[in-house]
């Protein structure tokens, strides 16, 4: 079984599931790890089965360890973007900014931190304040849009901003590290000097009165880069001298701060259904995309026609799903995660995630060229009449933070899919 752990960023609620009394046993599902020659009596049977691309309506995108920011056009899946919504809190209470605090200049700096996807090009960003407070104990999707304040907070004499996760950044006669550095308005800065005393009491009160803000790109492509929301790597600057004094206060994102990535994806044919959230169904090929992109979805109709014997086991029912080499320019997960939608909202892994000793594999094969998942429990309990759902899904765990995509062959293609069931009695 593998261990999910915080990766599983769909925030599911796994409950075990206990065997029930069954027409056909499934004590024996565990023979599927032992080597074929030590069970006596294996039969195997090919079912047909479909798979096809559904729209993501439920990935959970906040309080992860990355913000994606920008936008990219990829041939197979057509133009994607992702940007984000963040609290900025205090890092420090009741502070006293001096006489007659002018803002100089506010920096906003984002350290890289993980992957980019496509090519890496200035982009010039919007930054606007959220018009309604976030909440770190709220639920925020990939789907989610919080409404904004319209001005743009970006200084448009600073635009566009260098994206690029390993250049250097020069400042004038400073070279800084490689990061997002967005330079804002000083009157934005101005604006937060001169906010009540009040406000700056505690982040309860400063939240009040500053709800956030949100970071997109409006270049229409130039790459989608991964930022860390972490204290210390990732803040608001603002610069500023007072009568006395020169100096500079920081806003930051820690753990107590709110934060979503948000995505969306405009796909071409023949995956065009999507845009409408509707199946894209009947394609030669399929494609699994991260980032709220597409789930796949398998309709394993061939387990109503198996007519198996009184007291049969499926001892390993593995769905074998080819990899289209060379199409995708964006790298591809290492593991497939199956799970169930529950008839009363919301999901659940498959049974075999739950259930000792059984090997659930998921991962790509690169001897093969293909996904190898194994799901007797499942199986076993369609046959018995105690699992009625007929749809398994298929995401990949890092989907929140990784634009991962892969293209597979469909069950009628030239080398396709298989579901190959092998039970014994």
């Amino acid at each position: 079984m593998r261990n999910t752990g915080k990766c599983f960023i769909l925030g599911l609620s796994l409950i075990t599931l206990s065997f029930v009394g069954c027409r056909k046993p499934d004590s024996n599902i565990g023979l599927a790890l032992q080597p074929e020659e030590e069970l006596l009596a294996l039969n195997t049977d090919t079912l047909p089965f479909s798979l096809s691309m559904v729209p993501v309506d439920s990935l959970r995108t906040d309080e992860r360890s990355r913000l994606l920011l920008g936008s990219t056009i990829d041939p197979i899946s057509g133009f994607s973007e992702a940007w984000f919504s963040a609290e900025l809190r205090l890092s420090q209470t009741s502070i006293d900014f001096g006489d007659n605090p002018i803002c100089d200049s506010v920096v906003f700096t984002l350290k890289h931190n993980g992957p980019s996807y496509g090519l890496s090009f200035d982009q010039q960003l919007r930054v606007n304040q959220l018009a309604d407070t976030m909440s770190v104990d709220s639920a925020y999707y990939g789907q989610s849009r919080l409404d904004i304040v319209e001005e743009n907070l970006v200084d448009p004499s600073r635009q566009p901003v260098q994206m690029h996760p390993t250049n250097p950044v020069y400042n004038g006669a400073d070279t800084l590290g490689a990061q997002v550095r967005i330079m804002l308005k000083p009157s934005f800065g101005q604006e937060i000097l001169n906010a009540d005393t009040t406000v700056f009491s505690s982040n309860d009160e400063w939240r009040k009165w500053f709800k956030g803000l949100a970071v997109r790109s409006e270049s229409g492509g130039g790459g989608i880069v991964s930022l860390e929301p972490n204290v210390g790597v990732s803040y608001l600057r603002i610069h500023y001298h007072n009568s006395t004094d020169t100096t500079s206060y920081d806003l930051v994102m820690n753990s107590n701060a709110a934060r979503v990535t948000h995505f969306r994806h405009v796909w071409p044919e023949p995956y065009t259904a999507l845009n409408d959230s509707l199946p894209a169904e009947g394609t030669d090929q399929v494609v699994l995309l991260g980032t709220a992109g597409s789930y796949l979805r398998l309709n394993l109709f061939g387990i109503d026609e198996l007519n198996l014997p009184e007291g049969a086991v499926v001892n390993r029912a593995e769905i074998l799903l080819p990899v289209n080499e060379g199409v995708s320019k964006l790298s591809q997960p290492n593991f497939l995660t199956a799970f169930l939608r529950r008839e009363s909202g919301g999901i659940e892994l498959t049974p075999e995630a739950t259930s000792p000793g059984v090997a659930y594999d998921g991962s790509y094969n690169p001897a093969t060229n293909a996904y190898a998942i194994n799901m007797p429990v499942y199986t076993q309990r369609r046959l018995n009449g105690e699992e009625t759902r007929p749809y398994v899904y298929l995401y990949s765990e890092l989907s929140s933070v990784a634009m991962e995509q892969v293209v597979l062959s469909g069950p009628y293609a030239e080398t396709p899919a298989q579901f190959v069931v092998t039970w014994s009695q």
